[in-house]
């Protein structure tokens, strides 16, 4: 499937439809991180779509063309978006990444205002530093102490902080839970910015 291209999207969820006769979860994990990116003065308008196509357009394309399998089941369904976060504040170097994870986060609220009352559930997860097999070969040890620094817990997150989170907003335990945007960062974003610097000082005021 390519996220890019909405017929790809309309032909899997016909796929999943034909295969296994309905469709209850939408877990909507999409991000092209291998796109350039950059400040606003850096950014051309084709870096800025290409980022936004990827990010936020094929999130809004999956979520719209599930929506009526959804409503068929007499129990809705949920969808779960991954978002990031880089929307949480301003950044060096991601701008169109971040915008496009912050639209993510108002699509999430919107469509659980427009599809509660059919029983269809919308939340999303905003990971922190995510090491994998795949990525960490590629993530500077410098990059790296800078986040253990700032996060509160003593690691990393793995694929499973996310998997696990996953599973249970598309389950029944969660069935009250709607509209929300979950951080699943170790508690990076749960303080002010000075903390790790001030840790090392062994000070808890400036």
């Amino acid at each position: 499937m390519d996220i890019t291209d909405t017929a790809s999207i309309e032909q899997l969820f016909a796929d999943v439809k034909k295969t296994y006769g309905q469709i209850d979860i939408l877990v909507n994990n999409t991000a092209n991180l291998s796109l350039p990116d950059g400040s606003v003065e850096e950014l051309t308008l084709e870096m800025w779509d290409n980022i936004f196509q990827s990010d936020l357009r094929g999130t809004f394309w999956a979520i719209k063309t599930i929506i009526p399998y959804l409503r068929e089941n007499k129990n809705g369904g949920a969808i779960i978006n991954i978002g990031s976060m880089t929307s949480c504040g301003g950044d060096i170097g991601a701008t169109a990444y971040s915008c496009a994870k912050a639209g993510v986060d108002i699509l999430t609220r919107s469509v659980t205002l427009q599809y509660g009352k059919e029983n269809i559930r919308c939340n999303c997860v905003r990971p922190g530093l995510i090491v994998t097999p795949e990525n960490e070969p590629r993530i500077p040890q410098m990059l790296k102490d800078i986040f253990l620094d700032n996060i509160l817990v003593n690691r990393y997150g793995c694929p499973e902080d996310i998997g696990h989170l996953c599973v249970y907003l598309a389950s029944d335990d969660s069935a009250y839970m709607s509209g929300q945007v979950l951080d699943m960062d170790g508690g990076l974003n749960s303080h002010v910015p000075t903390v790790a610097q001030f840790r090392n000082l062994k000070s808890r005021t400036w």
